[in-house]
């Protein structure tokens, strides 16, 4: 079983390409210490996923040191830009950048929680993933239950354009035009048995993972005691524990 993708891989990644995309130099050790990890495990991450490939290419335009545009609103220069951390284009956070010093306190105690051991983080997934398949079996019985006519309003356009002129203009102040699609409920009872099917299949396939470490923590088991009995074989040193003497460890077997 390939070991899980670290979250602080591709979160190593988009601070190195965010920085370097603003001008700032990126020291590799402090990012490293930041993050948890070892100097020479970010160095390998930064060469296979090739981060230095993944860097905005420079923009055409003037040369370093060229002044033409100094003192121009937009120039560059001519405002700070915005701070470390902004999230004004982010629509909804679902692939946002996780920055732990930025993170709130709700979202540090489920890091505090979040079980890190590798049998407690597949039962954790595990439990998560048949919650949901329950919330999906719900919702597809909900919609089976609906007349074959129902409709529900899948997505909606509303299209305006500016009212009044000179500073009485007002963006969107008048609809133009408004537009939307519907799905029936058999429609979305069926996407739901495709998202279904993926969390069932996810759910196989941690259970299986489960089943493997289980067998392997037997089979060390087996293999310690084998090795204990092989090593008392070899010494003649069995342990023995009786209410007279409790700190024996072993007594002294002579073989004739």
């Amino acid at each position: 079983m390939m070991p899980k993708r670290s979250e602080k891989r591709d979160t190593a990644k988009a601070d190195y390409i965010a920085r370097k995309a603003r001008g700032e130099k990126v020291n590799l050790r402090e990012l490293a210490d930041a993050l948890g990890v070892t100097y020479q495990t970010l160095r390998n991450w930064k060469a296979a996923d090739k981060w230095d490939a993944d860097l905005p290419k420079k923009k055409r335009g003037g040369q370093p040191g060229n002044k033409n545009s100094a003192g121009h609103k937009n120039a560059a220069g001519s405002h700070e830009g915005a701070p470390l951390g902004n999230k004004n284009a982010e629509k909804d956070g679902a692939y946002s950048t996780i920055f732990f010093d930025m993170l709130t306190d709700s979202e540090r105690e489920i890091v505090q929680l979040t079980p890190t051991g590798s049998k407690e983080a597949l039962e954790h997934e595990l439990k998560i993933a048949k919650v949901r398949e329950h919330r999906i079996l719900e919702k597809i019985a909900q919609y089976e239950a609906e007349p074959e006519d129902t409709l529900h309003i899948s997505s909606l356009l509303d299209m305006r354009v500016p009212g009044g002129r000179g500073d009485k203009k007002q963006d969107g102040a008048n609809q133009n035009m408004g537009m939307y699609t519907k799905d029936s409920a058999f429609a979305r009872s069926m996407k739901l048995q495709e998202a279904l099917y993926k969390v069932q299949g996810r759910i196989t396939k941690i259970a299986d993972s489960l089943r493997a470490l289980e067998e392997s923590e037997k089979r060390m088991a087996l293999e310690r005691e084998r090795l204990d009995i092989m090593r008392m074989r070899a010494t003649g040193a069995f342990d023995v524990g009786g209410p007279e003497d409790e700190t024996d460890e072993g007594v002294e077997v002579d073989a004739e």
